[in-house]
């Protein structure tokens, strides 16, 4: 569903979140689910703004009961600096947004149910995306900084799975809860929090392919454009299959793979580009030997 247009950004929202405004109001919570909704969009701006800083054209957003997600005609995924700031584009404008309301209650200037909630949800939005698994914006972080070392797709599903896993933590926490004869907002909130983990960290593991085959196709590009990139050396046994050595490319690097011969000396070198060909032609499990 199609919200607004924001300087040609196209804002949806996921049903999953209109499901989750109407059982908070028939809860009673209408007016606590909205300023969470409000707050969860300022949140995703920061992003896009963020993104925008960069260059980067970003053409839809899309919200889901505890966050969002953004999506774009320009690759950011895995770059060091850029995905890093713009995660953290996210939390710091809750914590602003946090520091200014209690400077207006200490000042006497804003009290009441409605600046506690302000000042409670925009701790929780910033405390809880800072959490080092995907979707979250801590995810992200550590995902641009361990990309290098370990490979774009390996730590993509690494820090995905490690996602939905935690949601089914809150999940089963929510259900005891309600076990316990307690169904108020809070273990709705962990039941709700344990399925957006899981549909959206299966959504990154999903597309973790796709955007390294976006960034073979922008590190081409940026190769022809320079002139030159930095390179990394993979050294591999001639039986091992290509998926393997794919999880070890990474998004700033272009990669030369040598194989080894019968004796473990060195014998032919293959581009990056010649082992995801290879890949796509022949399978994921082939040997990249018989390449």
């Amino acid at each position: 569903m199609e919200l607004v247009k924001i300087y040609g950004v196209s804002v949806r929202i996921h049903p999953t979140f209109l499901i989750v405004l109407l059982v908070y109001g028939v809860l009673g919570l209408a007016a606590q689910a909205l300023l969470v909704f409000s707050l969860v969009l300022g949140h995703e701006l920061a992003h896009l703004l963020t993104a925008k800083a960069y260059g980067f054209k970003i053409v839809g957003l899309e919200l889901f009961p505890f966050g969002g997600a953004a999506y774009c005609d320009d690759l950011f995924e895995g770059r060091k600096l850029e995905e890093s700031v713009m995660a953290f584009a996210g939390p710091a404008f809750n914590v602003v947004l946090l520091f200014a309301a209690q400077v207006l209650r200490w000042n006497g200037l804003w009290a009441g149910e409605l600046a506690d909630d302000f000042v409670r949800f925009n701790f929780w939005l910033a405390a809880f995306n800072l959490i080092p698994v995907l979707p979250l914006d801590g995810g992200r972080v550590l995902r641009a900084i361990c990309a290098e070392g370990f490979g774009f797709v390996r730590t993509t599903k690494f820090l995905a799975r490690s996602g939905q896993w935690l949601g089914v933590l809150f999940a089963l926490y929510g259900i005891l809860l309600w076990g316990k004869g307690k169904f108020t907002e809070g273990p709705l909130t962990f039941i709700i929090l344990g399925g957006f983990f899981w549909f959206a960290g299966s959504k990154e593991i999903s597309a973790a392919h796709i955007t390294f085959l976006r960034q073979l196709t922008r590190k081409k590009e940026e190769l022809v454009k320079k002139g030159l990139m930095r390179s990394k050396w993979l050294t591999v046994h001639r039986n091992t299959p290509l998926v393997r050595i794919v999880e070890e490319f990474t998004p700033d690097r272009y990669a030369l793979v040598s194989l080894t011969n019968e004796k473990m000396g060195l014998g032919k070198i293959l581009t990056e580009t010649d082992v995801v060909e290879g890949m796509i032609r022949e399978g994921i499990r082939y040997p990249v030997g018989k390449l």
